[in-house]
Formats: structure tokens, sequence, C-alpha cells
């Protein structure tokens, strides 16, 4: 009986647990944030098109073809998933149109925000990443030159009244980092020198967000990087054989460590620039704590827990199935929605779609976004 009572009463923690940070939580509530317009910076975890109209760019991943798309759009639209991005549910939760992005030059409506994110782009310039030996692609736009993007945007699109317009909108800038770090421990950098990059990259963050601040910005979402040793890229590429080297969940816990760092490391800036900005919202974007809680509920949200750190999307088999999506011989699992990782380095439609609600649900009422009477986080009881 004891363990009955225990057992009964401990399932409604995690019903609400579960209910707050995985169900949508975005109906009347939105009306009073006076959000118009998003705009959205980063790499592949945030592109949604504009890598593939850069004229040369060719990236591993071929996010130009099917799989890509095929789970939500049912065709390629350049994001790295077989779906939305979380920056697509996030327009979703603020009542905006999904981000064109910045490269669509075909005469599409920019009234609401843009997407200016492109794969394989750097928190650092070219110059830091080739006086380090550190490898990136040709057609790099790092977050410095996305700011001139953004810039020479507003100007076009909105004139002398871009700074109301900003003063109604929300910024998203990132998460940057992760390919830096990717490049540097793929060309076999020694971990204590790709550590010593994070001041670094935190410091080029809060350069970026001090910017769109004098700009007019008055509501920035910063988000940390996802725990590398969950991505099946990451497992690919530095296998260990020692057990313990592996988390309960397949993990390799030394680049989660790594990933953790960083993340502290932002935390602590933003909060020393919100000391110095103190009418200014900037709220930190928790990609990898929704990140672990996925996999922590995977069975409840309708994930396989048998292949959470593998692929989806791959031509290597075995058990990460590696090797690259968009090949001649990929294998595309027949549910996406069941995994976590898509293609090794980008997740699946549901994964951004949970983690998205994590980050949503927190950064809502920080943002001033009151009124969840008839959100379906308290309807749902």
């Amino acid at each position: 009986m004891a363990s009955l009572f225990l057992s009964k009463f401990s399932f409604f923690p995690l019903l609400i647990i579960i209910t707050l940070f995985f169900h949508s939580s975005h109906c009347d509530v939105l009306t009073r944030c006076h959000i118009t317009s998003l705009f959205q910076f980063g790499d592949s975890i945030a592109d949604a098109g504009n890598v593939i109209r850069i004229p040369g760019a060719v990236i591993s991943a071929q996010a130009w073809g099917l799989p890509y798309g095929e789970t939500f759009f049912h065709k390629p639209t350049g994001r790295f998933s077989d779906g939305r991005i979380i920056a697509d549910y996030i327009a979703t939760a603020l009542n905006l149109p999904f981000l064109n992005p910045y490269m669509d030059k075909s005469g599409v409506s920019f009234s609401q925000g843009a997407n200016f994110a492109v794969a394989g782009a750097t928190a650092m310039n070219n110059s830091f990443l080739e006086a380090r030996g550190i490898g990136h692609v040709p057609f790099n736009v790092p977050l410095p030159s996305q700011l001139e993007w953004f810039k020479s945007h507003l100007q076009s699109t909105y004139g002398s009244k871009y700074s109301t317009t900003l003063r109604n909108s929300l910024v998203v800038l990132g998460e940057f980092g992760g390919v830096d770090y990717w490049n540097a421990l793929a060309g076999n950098k020694p971990e204590p020198e790709v550590r010593t990059y994070v001041p670094f990259i935190i410091d080029g963050i809060i350069r970026a967000i001090k910017e769109v601040i004098q700009l007019g910005s008055t509501r920035i979402l910063v988000p940390g990087v996802f725990p590398f040793g969950c991505l099946s890229g990451y497992l690919i590429r530095f296998p260990n054989t020692n057990p313990n080297a592996y988390d309960q969940y397949g993990c390799l816990k030394f680049y989660n460590d790594f990933a953790t760092y960083h993340n502290i490391e932002l935390k602590k800036a933003l909060e020393n620039l919100q000391c110095d900005f103190p009418r200014v919202k900037i709220v930190y974007g928790d990609y990898y704590g929704g990140f672990r809680l996925v996999f922590r509920y995977a069975s409840w949200l309708g994930f396989n827990p048998s292949t959470l750190v593998s692929a989806c999307c791959g031509s290597g088999g075995g058990r990460y199935n590696g090797g690259g999506c968009s090949s001649a011989s990929t294998n595309v699992c027949p549910n996406p929605s069941q995994y976590v990782n898509w293609d090794g380095l980008h997740l699946t439609d549901e994964a951004y779609h949970r983690i998205s609600n994590v980050v949503i649900n927190n950064m809502l009422p920080k943002f001033g976004c009151y009124g969840l009477r008839n959100s379906s986080v308290l309807s749902s009881y």
C-alpha cells in the first residue's frame, strides 16, 4: 500500500512537468505581448532557406532536396530537418507567419520579420578561425555578417522608422558557437585549446546583443547550445571504447560537459548584460535543458527510447545511422516523429516541437506575456 500511495502521488508532479514543458500554451495570451515581428539569427539549426540561395554554397547536409522537409512541408525548403525548426514554432506561438529567409529575393513579404540564419555560420569571423587553424565553409556568413544583413534590411524595409518596429519585435540571436566548436573539435583541435575559445565566442554574442539593443531592440532571446554528446554526429566522429564515457542515454558525457560550460558562461554574461540594460528583456533560451527533458521523458512523448541517439536519416547504418542524409544510399526511418536526431547534427520536426515548447513556456512570462487562463496549459486539466 505504501508503495502504491507514493507512486500514485508521484505521478502528478510528472504530469505537471510534462504539461507545462511539452504542451503548447499560446492562445489569447499572445495578443497581449505586442510582438508584431520576429528576427532570427543563427546557423543550420535556424536556417529557413538562406544557404540554398547563396551561389556556390555546398554543404554536406543537402537541405535543398528530399527527404528534408518531407514531414510537414512535403518538400525541401532549406530547413535542416524533416519539417519545422524552432524558429517556426516560435513564430507560430507569437501568431506570426513563418519567417522568409533574407536571401529570398522572389518578392516574398518581410513585413513581420526575417530569418538571417545560415547553415555553417560561426559566431566568430573568418579571421579569428583562420588564425587558429579552424576550418570553415567558404561561404561562411558569421554573426557579424548577419548583423550587417540585418541593418541593411531594416533600412530598406522600414526606413527611418525601423526603431519603432524593433520596439515591438522579438530578436532571437542564436544559437551560436555550435559550428565553431564542431569545426575545431572535428579538426582535431585538443579540447583544452577549444575551451579557450569559449570566452571569445561569448563576447562575440554579447557584442551582437549590444548592437541590436542600440538599434532599438527591447526583447531578445539568446539560446544556448544543444548537448553535443547526444548528437549522433558527435557519437560517430568521437567514438570511445570506455563504457563509462557514456551516460544512461548513450550520450558522450565529455561533450555534454563542454556544452554545459559554454551555456553556463553564456548565462553569466547575459545576467551581467541585463544589469546594464534594465529596460531591455534579455532571456536565455534553454535548448540544452529542453533537449535533455525530451530524452528523460522520451516514451511519454512518443519517442522511441531505443533510437534516441540514432539518426533518422543517414547512409551509414549501424547504431547511429551516420554518413549523411540526401545521398544515393540514404536510409530514412519510416517514423521520424519517434526520433530525436534527424541527420546527425540536426533534429526532427517533433524534437524541435518539444524543445520549443520548453523555450516558449519559459520566455513568454519573462517578456510580459501573461493571461494564460484560456491556454492549453490550463485547459488540459
